[in-house]
C-alpha cells in the first residue's frame, strides 16, 4: 500500500509503501541539510515498479513554490524522476493511474486499444507510458462526457434521468438511446466490465442504497447485486478498482 509520513517536528513528508509484513519503506529517505521534502499523493503504478506523488520543491525564491509530479522506482537507489511542472494546487483526487500513466484528472479510462486517454470528461490520443498527463493535455481532447470505455470509439455516460446511455466519441456525436428503465432514483456509475458488455452502478433511493449490474444495450434490465456470500460486507461507500 502506497503511503504518505508526516515528521511532525519538521514537518517533513515522506512517500514509501506498505508491504504485506506491515512493514513501512521510505522511498524518500533521508536528506542532507537542504530542503525539506514534502512529498503527497503516493500511488502505486498498476504494475507496482514505482511510486508517483506530488511535491512542491523552491522556485529561486524561499517565498515561492511550484508543484510537481515525479516518480520513485521501488528498486536502486529511488532517486525521484520529474515527469511534468503543475500550475496551481494538485489535490489527492486530481491524480489517477492508468495505462502506466498519471493522469491530473479525478478519473481516467484507457481505450481497449491503449490509444486514447478519456480524462476529464474528455478523450485524448493517449501519450506514452510512464509520462504524466497535465491539464494542457486534457483540456485539448474532445467532449464526449463518459465514464469508461463500451469499446475503442464508444463510451458510457450519465444521463440527466439517471438511465444511462452510451455516445460514440466523434465530435458532436448524440447519445443513443436509454439503457435501463425509467426509475426515480439516484444512479452513478461505478465500473465497466472488460468487454464493454455489462456494468455496475449505485443506485440510491431515500436511505436505500443497492448496486445493480446492467448490460451496456439499450433497453437492458438491471440485476440487484444481493449482499450475500462474498458481497456480505459490500458497503455504501465501496470503491471499484477493476472488474474481474
Amino acid at each position: 500500500m502506497a503511503v504518505v509520513t508526516k515528521d511532525p517536528e519538521t514537518e517533513a513528508t515522506h512517500v514509501g509503501y506498505v508491504d504485506r509484513a506491515g512493514k513501512f519503506i521510505d522511498l524518500t529517505g533521508n536528506q542532507d541539510f537542504g530542503n525539506t521534502p514534502h512529498e503527497h499523493n503516493a500511488a502505486f503504478a498498476r504494475d507496482g515498479s514505482v511510486i508517483w506523488f506530488t511535491y512542491r520543491a523552491p522556485d529561486g525564491n524561499f517565498e515561492q513554490t511550484k508543484d510537481r509530479v515525479a516518480s520513485r522506482p521501488l528498486t536502486g537507489d529511488h532517486k525521484a524522476v520529474d515527469h511534468l511542472e503543475f500550475k496551481g494546487v494538485i489535490s489527492e483526487d486530481m491524480i489517477t493511474l492508468e495505462g502506466g500513466r498519471a493522469v491530473l484528472a479525478g478519473e481516467a479510462f484507457l481505450s481497449p486499444d491503449g490509444k486514447r486517454l478519456l480524462a476529464g470528461g474528455r478523450v485524448l490520443d493517449a501519450p506514452p507510458e510512464a509520462q504524466a498527463v497535465g491539464p494542457d493535455l486534457v483540456d485539448g481532447g474532445s467532449i464526449p462526457c463518459g465514464d469508461g470505455w463500451v469499446d475503442d470509439d464508444m463510451v458510457l455516460r450519465d444521463t440527466q434521468d439517471d438511465r444511462f446511455a452510451t455516445v460514440d466519441t466523434t465530435p458532436g456525436a448524440e447519445p443513443g438511446a436509454p439503457i435501463v428503465p425509467e426509475n426515480d432514483h439516484r444512479n452513478e456509475p461505478m465500473v465497466i466490465s472488460p468487454d464493454g458488455q455489462r456494468f455496475v452502478f449505485l443506485s440510491a433511493k431515500g436511505a436505500a442504497r443497492d448496486h445493480f449490474i446492467s448490460g451496456t444495450e439499450p433497453g437492458s434490465t438491471p440485476e440487484k447485486v444481493e449482499r450475500t456470500g462474498p458481497f456480505a460486507t459490500l458497503g455504501d461507500t465501496a470503491v471499484f478498482i477493476e472488474w474481474r
